[in-house]
């Protein structure tokens, strides 16, 4: 049995892109042209829910509560999922993985690679039954931009090189506005992004859920309610949500009649239930109420040799943040002595058993592949920073204890309930306790985003913290950690690995070969101050009803709209 299931989960395992919570980007294609996309008529204007025409009716059970649908504010991994269904960025990504024209049908590039220019499609609609325009676009982009709104994705714009970014976000000079971000609509059918310098992968961000448009007009109506309820939402994606409430345990997608492209979605409704309790997960599914469920490591074995079996590898990373706010974790040797303490094959094959890996790095195998088809890990090599050696776990948390003066030291580990995340967190207390006598470590459940809330707000000592990509380059990465990244809980700065990122946006950005070095000289610097401790690169576990042809991203996520009957 086990030869079997290993057998299976390896040759299930699709060809690693991207997976933001099992949403964002993914996909293997690239644009080869300006112009892209399909012209379908526009659908006639309504807001009641569309009729079914194909009988396919998508069960999901959800791992994750829906907790809104804002695209500029969601950021949890079943609400973007959900967006990434019902709304519809400048690009998106076909049935067969390549990126093409979403509400932009076309686009153009200045010759130095710093300006798009898209061109909304003329039969773009909301579900309302308004035009989708450029101005959407603006308002959406602007508002996820204003440092007031506090949104967590703001960065992602200075990530995509967008003009001004940096200023009106992180500089704290009242002179920048969201006015002065490099983006614009000189009418509805255009929209122009001015970047500060060329950036390989911008046109793949385009697709993620924080860039989708907002309609100003229906947003500033609902005010606060805005994305957290039916009545308060309005999409311009291939699907509309019908059935839902912040917090509830159902949401239903129904196939929209007012999307462009609606005559080759053939799927008509796709219904996401939250479940927390695994055992109760199973029960339903073997009760065929459910057509796609995701299986932990208890329940794996059982259905090893079931067609319905399939795995799903993440270009993503499982890692433990330390907090620098705290005193006893700005001990250099103290992170070292959690780093080299922790067996991190165990936790892969012997907890998860789902096809995970343990991992020394922080930048996923298989990821960011060049024009050649090498991946950063290849140019990088396997870096073994901080491997497990109970030896050198022991000496640094002897010279740990002796520089803090302490005998015992205490910390409290933050982690949220979902998934295999109670299992992980036992193991890490268990191990971390028992290789380094005088550590205590508590623990601290919660859901997935109040860890967020509570890692944001500093209040934490180290955090089972994880990221999946947002797009296709080692920099989505990166990026977390350098002293003006908002989602940098941990609040470690360091001079050099900020300097080196200078290195990799900016007029750098498309000398390739001095770029790439500069993210494997940031991944070191990072990795020798042990500023976080990679654990594994996930995979993912799922059992999908074989009746139906399912549409998968090789990021994992489903592609509803193109999922068929057999």
């Amino acid at each position: 049995m086990k030869n079997n299931l290993r057998k299976k989960l390896l040759t299930g395992v699709l060809s690693l892109a991207l997976a933001f919570s099992m949403t964002a980007c993914g996909g293997n294609g690239a644009a080869d042209g300006q112009t892209a996309g399909n012209t379908a008529a526009a659908g006639e204007s309504q807001t009641t829910q569309d009729t079914a025409d194909n009988g396919i009716n998508i069960r999901n059970i959800a791992v994750s509560e829906l907790t809104s649908v804002d695209p500029n504010y969601a950021y949890t991994g079943n609400s973007t999922v959900v967006i990434l269904n019902t709304y519809e960025g400048l690009m998106k990504y076909g049935e067969d993985g390549s990126l093409q024209g979403g509400m932009a049908e076309s686009y153009d590039v200045s010759d130095d690679g710093t300006v798009y220019t898209f061109h909304i499609r003329d039969n773009a609609y909301w579900s309302n039954g308004e035009k989708v325009t450029a101005y959407d676009f603006l308002y959406s982009w602007q508002r996820l931009a204003n440092p007031a709104n506090g949104c967590a994705y703001a960065y992602v714009l200075m990530s995509a090189g967008v003009k001004n970014a940096y200023n009106v976000l992180y500089s704290g000079d009242p002179s920048y506005t969201v006015d002065d971000l490099g983006v614009s609509a000189p009418d509805e059918n255009t929209f122009v992004v001015e970047l500060d310098a060329p950036v390989p992968y911008f046109l793949s961000m385009t697709t993620g859920s924080f860039l989708m448009p907002v309609n100003q007009a229906f947003a500033e109506a609902s005010g606060e309610l805005f994305g957290m309820d039916v009545e308060h939402s309005i999409f311009n994606g291939p699907f509309n949500v019908t059935e839902w409430e912040a917090g509830g345990a159902n949401a239903t997608l129904t196939k929209s009649s007012t999307y462009y492209d609606a005559e080759h979605v053939t799927c008509d409704s796709v219904t996401y239930t939250f479940i927390a309790d695994s055992q109760q997960q199973v029960l339903a599914w073997e009760k065929g109420e459910y057509d796609t469920i995701q299986l932990s490591g208890d329940f794996i074995a059982k259905y090893a040799d079931d067609p319905a079996l399939t795995s799903l590898g993440y270009a993503g990373m499982y890692y433990i943040t330390f907090n620098f706010t705290n005193q006893d974790l700005q001990n250099k040797n103290l992170r070292l002595a959690i780093s080299t303490a922790i067996n991190k094959s165990a936790i892969a094959q012997s907890i998860l058993a789902d096809g995970s890996t343990a991992a020394d790095y922080i930048i996923p195998k298989d990821f960011a592949p060049d024009a050649q088809g090498v991946t950063f890990r290849e140019k990088a090599g396997d870096a073994d920073y901080n491997s497990y050696d109970l030896t050198k776990a022991a000496e640094y948390f002897e010279q740990a204890k002796q520089e803090l003066g302490k005998d015992n030291i205490e910390l409290t580990l933050l982690y949220s309930e979902e998934g295999s995340n109670a299992t992980v967190a036992a193991d890490l207390q268990y191990e971390l306790q028992t290789n380094l006598p005088g550590l205590t470590v508590n623990l601290q459940a919660t859901t997935s985003a109040q860890r967020t809330t509570e890692m944001g707000a500093g209040n934490f000592d180290i955090a089972l913290d994880r990221w999946f990509a947002d797009y296709k380059d080692a920099s989505t990465f990166l990026n977390l950690w350098t002293s003006t990244s908002t989602i940098n809980y941990g609040k470690w700065e360091n001079a050099e690995y900020d300097d080196l990122y200078t290195k990799t946006v900016g007029a750098n950005a498309m000398d390739q070969e001095a770029r790439t070095q500069a993210m494997i000289d940031m991944e070191k610097v990072l990795l020798e101050d042990a500023a976080v401790c990679p654990l594994y690169q996930p995979a993912s576990v799922y059992l999908l009803n074989t009746d139906y042809n399912f549409r998968l991203l090789s990021g994992g996520l489903i592609q509803n709209q193109y999922t068929t009957r057999k």
